[in-house]
C-alpha cells in the first residue's frame, strides 16, 4: 500500500509541475478558434445589409444581427419562414434608431457593451402556441441571445401595431437581459401575488389586466413578465394612451353568463339607445371556445341596466389597479437609475420623440386624437423623402460599395 501511495504521489508532482510550468509560459499558442475577419462578399445582393449590420452591432458591440434565418437556432417545433431582404432593412435601422441609438445617448456604449445581447435573430413569421390559442412576439435566452418574429408584417404606417409587435418587444426582452443581471427587488412579487393568471392569461382583457395593476394580460402571467411589461408598456404608449390605460384601471370588471345570442340582443339595445356599453360589457371566446362577457362592476336595476339611467361605478375587488401599476412603475424607474443609473422618463422622451412628430415647443403633435407618425412624415428638409427612406439610405449607401 505504501509503494502504490508513493507512486501516486509522485505522479501528482509530476503533474501539478507541469501545469506550473505550462501557467508561467509567456508564449501562448494560437487560438483554437477561427478568428479570422472575413471579407463580406461584394457581389452578394445581400452586401449593403451585411455591411450596414456589421459596422453597427458587431463591431461596437460583438453582437450577431442574424436576418438570414438559422435553422439551427430556431425552435423546430414551429413552422417558421424567414424575413424577407426589404422587411430585414427596414428592422434593422429601426432596431438601431428606436433601441440601440435610444440607450447609447442615455445609459453609453459602455452600458451597450457590457448589457447588449450577443445574438439578435430575425424571424419573418409569427411564432404560434397552438395549446396556448397565443403567439410569441419574441424571447430573451440567458441573457445572450433576443428572437424577434413576425417581421415580415412590418407596416411602417401604423405606429401602434410597430409598437405593440416590435417596439414593445424590443424593450421587453432587453429588459430580461437586464434584471438577470440585477435582480429586480423581491417585494415586487408580492404587490399582485394573489392575482397572477398563469395558466390563463390568454383569457383576460386588457381592460380586467390593468383593473387588476397589469399594464397587459401577458405582464398578470408572471412576475418577469409583470416587470418587464410595466417597463415596456410605459416606453413606448404614448401618454394619451398610457393616461387612458391608467383611467380603465380604475374600473371594477365582473364575468357574466351570457349566451353569444343574448350577447347580441343586449348589443341591438345598445344601438338603440336603450342600454350604455357599460351595462353590457364585452364579450369574447376564450382559448377553449367558451364564449365569456365582461362587464364593468355598476349598480344595476332588475334588468341589469345602470339604475336611475345614471352609471355609478362600484368597487369590489379592492384592488386600484391605477395605484397598482404606478407603484410597480415607481419601482422599475428606482431599478434602473440605481443599477444603470437610467432616467426612465428620459429614456422614454427619446423613443417617442423619434417614433411621433414633435411641435416647436418640444410638444407631441396631435390630429384627431392621435400623435402623428413620424417615420412616415415627410422630411423638413426634403419633403420628397421621410424619416424612414432616410433611415433606410444608410443601408442602401453601402451599394456604391458593391461589384456587379
Amino acid at each position: 500500500m505504501k509503494n502504490k501511495l508513493n507512486i501516486l504521489l509522485v505522479a501528482v508532482m509530476l503533474f501539478a509541475g507541469l501545469g506550473l510550468a505550462s501557467c508561467s509560459d509567456d508564449e501562448f499558442t494560437p487560438s483554437i478558434f477561427d478568428t479570422t475577419d472575413y471579407p463580406l462578399d461584394r457581389h452578394a445582393e445581400t452586401f449593403p445589409l451585411d455591411t450596414f449590420v456589421k459596422k453597427n452591432f458587431l463591431e461596437p458591440y460583438n453582437l450577431r444581427y442574424l436576418y438570414k434565418m438559422q435553422d439551427i437556432g430556431s425552435d423546430m417545433q414551429k413552422n417558421l419562414v424567414p424575413c424577407t431582404y426589404q422587411k430585414s432593412v427596414q428592422l434593422a435601422v429601426l432596431n438601431k434608431y428606436l433601441w440601440y441609438d435610444v440607450y447609447k445617448k442615455w445609459a453609453g456604449d459602455d452600458f451597450l457593451k457590457e448589457y447588449s445581447p450577443r445574438i439578435i435573430h430575425v424571424i419573418g413569421s409569427p411564432a404560434y402556441n397552438p395549446t396556448s390559442g397565443t403567439v410569441t412576439l419574441g424571447t430573451a435566452e440567458g441573457g445572450l441571445k433576443i428572437t424577434l418574429y413576425n417581421a415580415n408584417n412590418i407596416d411602417l404606417s401604423d405606429i401602434d401595431n410597430l409598437n405593440e409587435y416590435f417596439f414593445k418587444t424590443m424593450h421587453h426582452e432587453f429588459g430580461h437581459i437586464l434584471h438577470q443581471n440585477h435582480l429586480y427587488p423581491t417585494s415586487f412579487g408580492e404587490i399582485s401575488k394573489s392575482s397572477y393568471h398563469s395558466s390563463d392569461w390568454q383569457d383576460i382583457g386588457d381592460s380586467v389586466a390593468v383593473a387588476q395593476g397589469f399594464a397587459s394580460p401577458y405582464g398578470s402571467s408572471q412576475v418577469r413578465e409583470d416587470w418587464v411589461e410595466i417597463l415596456a408598456n410605459y416606453i413606448v404608449k404614448d401618454s394619451i394612451t398610457w393616461n387612458t390605460m391608467l383611467h380603465c384601471a380604475t374600473f371594477d370588471w365582473e364575468d357574466v353568463d351570457y349566451s353569444e345570442t343574448d350577447y347580441e340582443k343586449l348589443n341591438q339595445k345598445v344601438l338603440a339607445g336603450i342600454a350604455d356599453r357599460d351595462s353590457v360589457g364585452y364579450g369574447h371566446y376564450t382559448n377553449s371556445g367558451e364564449f365569456k362577457v365582461q362587464r364593468k362592476v355598476i349598480s344595476r336595476d332588475a334588468n341589469g341596466y345602470a339604475s336611475g339611467g345614471k352609471i355609478e361605478f362600484l368597487e369590489r375587488d379592492g384592488i386600484d389597479g391605477k395605484a397598482v401599476i404606478l407603484q410597480k412603475l415607481k419601482m422599475v424607474k428606482e431599478w434602473l437609475m440605481t443599477y444603470f443609473s437610467i432616467d426612465l422618463d428620459k429614456l422614454r422622451n427619446e423613443v417617442q420623440s423619434r417614433q411621433y412628430v414633435t411641435n416647436p415647443d418640444g410638444s407631441f403633435k396631435v390630429v384627431n386624437g392621435r400623435l402623428v407618425n413620424r417615420l412616415t412624415t415627410p422630411l423638413e428638409s426634403d419633403p420628397t423623402k421621410t424619416l424612414m427612406d432616410s433611415l433606410v439610405s444608410e443601408v442602401d449607401a453601402y451599394k456604391a460599395l458593391m461589384v456587379k
